[in-house]
């Protein structure tokens, strides 16, 4: 088996990882392109890929299991490479095998421990910054091309990472969630939430401080004293035992009845929470993209967004945008959604409008031909 161009595809270890969620939308988009070699693909969970992608002629898997970012991965790799002659690699996030001999493009996704390290204070990379910032420099120095995924996190790579310059790319990422666009709202009670009468207001997203999972708490607080009718928050996204603050907060505001905090929730569920919700509210003080506010316009929520960093870019004219840090503001932005039916109306369908652009096919389509340029230099 030989492949000119493989995706190192190796993040579907990692349930609900945004990671996953843009190889998954390359692998489908890929599958519509043009070109005809077979493509390689190098996974660690063969099984959890989507069954029509695992059927498709185009490809051909290579099973590498374990984690990612360990030196196992790094060791082996290689001889991967070498073995189906493989010219262009692409890798879904910063870990390329430093010494396959192959072009090699990276994605990465944002530097947020780089840009806000005091509000990803928990996680690894900004622990060991010093490490993640060689390791970053390394990986962009042997890259042949870097693509990232917004404007915004294009200047700030480029700002903090000076190995980049000259390589960077901005290719905007898919949404590939069909059970997202359904129109039928569900009629039983799911599995982390029972039907109400109360409107419900979703956020989607980790823990981590840099989502302000805080701010969307006390903007739900003052929603409630401007907003007569009822309405339940629904906080939804994996628990974590580092950041236990929102629960805390809601019991001193005295709204923890009136808030659900669900942990992880599978695609489905999800899929039937955005059904139900009459807004969806994303307070983040950073994103390299923001997957989750395409997720709700394509379910067709009105969306009430942050406006910082990339997600005015990502969001258009199709969301009301107000200040992440401003409690008020966002609870002014969430009665305005609430209380104005034809505002709502109009949010939901330029949402919708706007979710359909960005499209497996068209992600694809823009990476081809970097693919392409990175074989011809290899085979010059």
């Amino acid at each position: 088996m030989n492949a000119p161009f493989a995706i190192d595809a190796r993040w579907y270890g990692n349930s609900g990882s945004g990671v996953a969620t843009y190889a998954h939308s390359l692998l489908a988009g890929l599958m519509e392109t043009p070109i005809t070699e077979r493509i390689c693909v190098i996974s660690n969970h063969i099984d959890r890929l989507p069954e029509a992608i695992k059927r498709s002629p185009r490809f051909d898997f290579i099973s590498l299991p374990g984690n990612p970012m360990s030196i196992q991965h790094q060791r082996l790799l290689p001889s991967i490479v070498a073995a189906h002659q493989i010219k262009t690699l692409h890798t879904v996030d910063t870990h390329a095998p430093l010494y396959a001999r192959c072009r090699k493009i990276v994605t990465c996704h944002d530097v947020i421990p780089l840009v806000l390290p005091h509000h990803a204070a928990g996680g690894r990379k900004s622990q060991f910054k010093w490490l993640w910032c060689r390791w970053l420099a390394i990986q962009f120095g042997r890259a042949h091309r870097i693509v990232t995924i917004s404007q915004c996190s294009q200047r700030d790579i480029a700002r903090l990472v000076p190995q980049a310059d000259g390589k960077l790319i901005v290719v905007l990422p898919a949404l590939y969630q069909p059970e997202l666009r359904s129109t039928q709202v569900p009629t039983q009670s799911s599995n982390v939430l029972p039907l109400t009468n109360e409107a419900i207001i979703l956020s989607v997203g980790r823990r981590a401080p840099y989502k302000n999972v805080a701010g969307v708490i006390r903007a739900f607080y003052e929603l409630t004293k401007i907003h007569p009718a009822p309405c339940r928050l629904v906080i939804t996204g994996p628990l974590d035992h580092r950041y236990t603050e929102p629960e805390t907060l809601a019991r001193q505001l005295g709204i923890a009845d009136r808030i659900t905090f669900t942990g992880y929730v599978d695609d489905a569920e999800l899929a039937q929470l955005y059904q139900r919700a009459a807004l969806f509210v994303f307070p983040s003080l950073y994103e390299g993209f923001g997957l989750p506010v395409l997720e709700a316009m394509a379910a067709g929520v009105p969306v009430v967004c942050s406006n910082r960093a990339s997600l005015p870019e990502v969001c258009g004219q199709a969301a009301l945008l107000a200040d992440p840090e401003s409690p008020r503001a966002l609870a002014a932005a969430m009665e305005r959604v609430l209380s104005d039916a034809a505002l709502s109306e109009a949010l939901r369908t330029a949402g919708r409008q706007r979710a359909a652009s960005f499209t497996p096919a068209r992600m694809a389509e823009a990476l081809l031909p970097i693919y392409l340029e990175a074989a011809s230099v290899c085979g010059a």
